[in-house]
């Protein structure tokens, strides 16, 4: 991107990030208008209104209203009315240009709100009247939020990072928020609410507003009130050093405040971090600063993070239901008993880390680190032709090594790793049609992606227990995972799951399965060991987010893919406590596959499905070699059937005669919506699949239904 940008307080990535362009718009985005007063009436105006704490010795929340006049002393009546429900606080005072006031609301008039997956987003309205004249409201939600860091005792290095919403442990599952567009005139709130509609979709309960985008409008926030995600918010500093002069600090202190004040109703928001990845650029020295001007450029750090922005946020948001880390990463308290510089802020013993593992296999768990708590983690890959096709019609464009996809690649070597992670786990093209052969690549892309994210989220989640801690590295104990990044900018090779079109990549498909509440996991340990290693085993997990007990029958088949047959089954009766994990067993892998008939690796694939509480069912598939070594039949898929159930519903029944791994759909840009499942394997010959459109579909025809259908096998063809 361009340089020095962090000399004006404009958004960081409209100067280009490795995944955005460089335009820089300067103006006001949005509406701009004027509005007058009469200064000889009495005027009040609703500055802010914060959920501040629980006090659970009485069983009232404590609601502070901030409300300010530009008229001298006067008297006034104010009112203040819960709607919706019994409470109603009248008072008389004398105001002077500033009054802060603390509500005490008893806990029985209200009901809590809860994050997606946990239980209802219960809002309510606070209206506030002087003398029965409308001052002003707020939405708001009643929730405790505390961020637990803990040390685990004298055998256990490092402590906990995990967040307790409404005194209930919460796994994070999530992603990282960049702003939609670059230019902001051109985003809707339908494309928010889409977006963060996706997020809810896809089992998300977090998205971190990272450093270097914007603070986003007012209706985004009310969208994730409204949806159940929580917010991590950091201040909008990423990967630079700022300037400390008293005219910046000034304008900081200002943006904080005035920030905090705008958003500090919604109940989405549960954590305010100082910035992106500072601490860790003045802890490792990315920019080479020398030995001795190096104490200055701590002290300018802290004096920025914590003794502004930090102490800023103190001045408006206060109680104890929104926590503060000055960076992410950062070790937490670890970083605060360090001085706020800590010397590894990607420890992962402590706090957030930020992990990109590009050079190793992004398939193997072993790449990644065990952590607390992942903030940041990702792969890139390809948006599909029709989302390509918003910025260029010459298909000349439209190869990989094409100069038009290397400008839109701005992290350097990106795509030559994506071939590589591509070429490392599965079969690449060999047609010599060039739009087909770049198509391919973009499937591959995604499957590459989708399998990368579910590795990591796997690895977070199977050691989401503080029992899995191992007591030889205290590493374990993981409470949260937010990939990098859920949406995009504009079209071009990015980390993101959502193209910017809006349409889903197979990505976000797996991120809706691998944030499942309920969710097996197969592990083979050594990873694709071979079939003689004796010490080789196939372990099985559960996990339970639900916040009720579950039971059910964990099946798992090994199948062959030269037909529709299963080689051995076995079956586990399962029942998991509340927010909990299950080890269900370990199997010998040499064992296991001896009672087979499959002499070699390549040729089998495991595949389990988890039934339980009587109507709900969620599969794993864990392969037994990269699928590249797979020998691959053609599977016959055929769309049988293509039906409208409602408005905006359309079922689509699939048959194939032999298996076939990931089965993708594909429609007509000019459908927006989603499948209910994509990416998917097909063990069975008929499947079912829905597809949801955003807007009710009133032409559906479907001889003229325009969908597409692959799979792996066809990447092996010319």
């Amino acid at each position: 991107g361009e340089c020095h940008v962090q000399f004006i307080r404009k958004e960081p990535c409209s100067f280009s990030w490795d995944w955005g362009p460089a335009f820089a718009p300067i103006g006001i985005p949005g509406d701009l208008f004027l509005e007058g007063t009469n200064h000889t009436d009495i005027f009040i105006q609703l500055e802010s209104v914060n959920v501040a704490s629980y006090q659970s010795s009485v069983n009232k929340w404590q609601v502070d209203v901030l409300l300010s006049s530009n008229n001298d002393l006067f008297d006034c009546q104010l009112k203040f009315i819960l709607e919706n429900t019994s409470f109603i606080y009248d008072t008389s005072i004398r105001f002077d240009h500033n009054l802060s006031i603390s509500l005490l609301i008893p806990d029985q008039d209200i009901q809590l709100w809860w994050p997606n997956g946990y239980g209802d987003q219960k809002l309510y309205k606070l209206s506030i009247y002087n003398q029965e004249e409308f001052i002003g409201s707020r939405t708001i939600g009643f929730r405790t939020v505390e961020l637990i860091q803990h040390d685990y005792g004298s055998t256990i290095n490092g402590t906990s990072f995990y967040f307790l919403v409404n005194y209930q442990s919460i796994f994070i599952k999530g992603s990282n928020w960049i702003p939609a567009d670059a230019f902001q005139e051109r985003v809707t709130d339908e494309q928010l609410e889409r977006l963060l509609r996706s997020a809810q979709l896809a089992n998300m309960n977090m998205l971190r507003i990272w450093g270097g985008g914007i603070y986003e409008r007012n209706s985004f926030y009310e969208i994730a009130d409204r949806l159940g995600i929580m917010l991590w918010h950091d201040f909008m500093f990423a990967c630079s050093l700022y300037p400390i002069d008293d005219l910046f600090l000034k304008n900081v202190h200002d943006e904080v405040i005035y920030q905090v004040k705008r958003l500090q109703s919604h109940t989405s928001i549960v954590l305010w971090a100082g910035n992106n990845e500072n601490e860790a650029a003045v802890a490792q020295n990315w920019y080479d600063v020398s030995e001795e001007k190096m104490p200055k450029v701590k002290d300018d750090y802290r004096k920025l993070y914590v003794d502004i922005i930090m102490n800023s946020v103190k001045e408006v948001d206060k109680g104890n239901n929104r926590p503060f880390v000055t960076s992410s990463p950062s070790n937490g308290l670890e970083t605060i008993k360090e001085n706020y510089i800590a010397k590894d802020p990607g420890d992962p013993l402590y706090g957030d880390v930020h992990f990109y593992g590009y050079q190793n296999d992004s398939w193997d768990p072993t790449t990644y680190p065990i952590t607390r708590f992942l903030s940041e983690t990702g792969i890139q890959s390809l948006p599909s032709l029709d989302t390509w096709y918003q910025a260029t019609n010459d298909t000349s464009n439209l190869n990989m090594n094409s100069s038009f996809l290397l400008h839109r690649e701005h992290s350097q070597n990106q795509i030559t790793a994506m071939i590589y992670h591509i070429q490392s786990n599965l079969p690449v093209p060999i047609t010599n049609d060039s739009l087909k052969n770049f198509t391919q690549w973009i499937y591959l892309s995604q499957i590459n992606q989708a399998m990368t994210l579910k590795s990591i989220s796997d690895v977070c989640r199977v050691h989401s227990s503080v029992n899995m801690i191992n007591p030889n590295t205290s590493q374990g104990h993981t409470m949260g995972l937010m990939y990098w990044q859920i949406n995009d900018i504009w079209q071009a090779p990015t980390w993101s799951s959502i193209e910017y079109s809006l349409k889903w990549k197979m990505a976000h498909y797996y991120v809706k399965h691998m944030y499942e509440s309920v969710y097996p996991i197969v592990i083979l340990t050594p990873y694709l060991a071979n079939l003689t290693d004796e010490n080789a085993r196939i372990s099985f997990y559960v996990i339970n987010d639900l916040l009720n007990e579950t039971h059910g029958q964990l099946m798992c088949s090994i199948h062959t893919l030269n037909k529709f047959s299963v080689q051995l089954s076995i079956a586990y009766d399962v029942v998991l406590d509340l927010t909990s994990m299950q080890h269900v067993a370990n199997l010998s892998y040499t064992s296991l596959m001896k009672r087979t008939s499959c002499s070699n690796d390549d040729n089998c694939i495991l595949h389990c499905s988890f039934d339980y509480n009587h109507n709900h069912y969620i599969d794993q598939t864990l392969f037994l070699t990269q699928p590249k070594n797979y020998q691959l039949y053609q599977p016959n898929l055929h769309i049988e059937n293509i039906q409208q159930i409602t408005s905006t519903d359309i079922v689509i029944r699939i048959t194939a005669t032999r298996p076939a791994l990931f089965v993708w759909l594909d429609i007509s840009a000019n459908r927006s919506g989603y499948f209910s499942k994509n990416g998917f394997h097909m063990f069975e010959p008929m499947i079912t699949v829905t597809f949801h459109s955003w807007i009710p579909i009133t032409d559906f025809d479907r001889a003229n239904f325009d969908l597409r259908i692959s799979s792996l096998f066809d990447v092996t063809q010319p």
